[in-house]
């Protein structure tokens, strides 16, 4: 969806780090910010209770975003 697999971005916190990626795309913004897309930092998922726009992150985290998945 956003057109690019890995980008670098230099941000402290989830909140500025999806402002920063989204751009000026509403729709990937809307995406990032939802509760049922994935967030991945240093390969360890984030609860949702985890997931607030000020969470911390450190200059070398690795922050991945993946859609939702469903199970059965």
């Amino acid at each position: 969806m956003a057109g690019w697999t890995e980008r670098e971005v230099a941000a402290d916190t989830l909140g500025a780090l999806r402002i920063q990626v989204a751009g000026s795309d509403p729709g990937l913004a809307a995406r990032l910010s939802s509760p049922s897309t994935l967030v991945i930092v240093n390969d360890t998922l984030l609860p949702h209770s985890l997931r607030p726009d000020d969470h911390l992150l450190a200059p070398r985290d690795e922050v991945a975003f993946g859609p939702p998945v469903s199970g059965g």
